[in-house]
């Protein structure tokens, strides 16, 4: 399975810094899920100055998680719900495929 990887560096509220990844995986019936993506220690991750980047990944490495949770507001502290989904992956390999970035292939120069 070929994936489209987006990394973003982020910081904790304590300041430290660490790489969030982020990708869209197609459902069989051709819809989208946006989704976190966690690497598992042992198989390291992608650099970000790298991404965004295609990974290869057999199901067989991976495991897709999905759960409610409830995010509040900072400005009104209203509470709603929503789906977090997480791609957890433990074995994969760079592609060959180079992303190439077509977002503003129809606007004019």
């Amino acid at each position: 399975m070929k994936i489209l990887v987006f990394a973003k560096k982020r910081q904790t509220k304590d300041g430290r810094s660490f790489t969030a990844y982020v990708s869209k995986l197609t459902k069989k019936d051709g819809s989208f899920v946006t989704t976190g993506v966690k690497f598992r220690e042992e198989c390291g991750s992608p650099n970000a100055d790298e991404c965004p980047c295609y990974i290869e990944v057999n199901k067989s490495d991976c495991n897709f998680n999905v759960k409610e949770v409830t995010i509040k507001d900072p400005d009104t502290g209203e509470e709603s719900a929503a789906t977090s989904n997480t791609l957890w992956i433990s074995a994969w390999r760079m592609s060959d495929e180079e992303y190439v970035d077509h977002s503003l292939d129809d606007f004019e120069d």
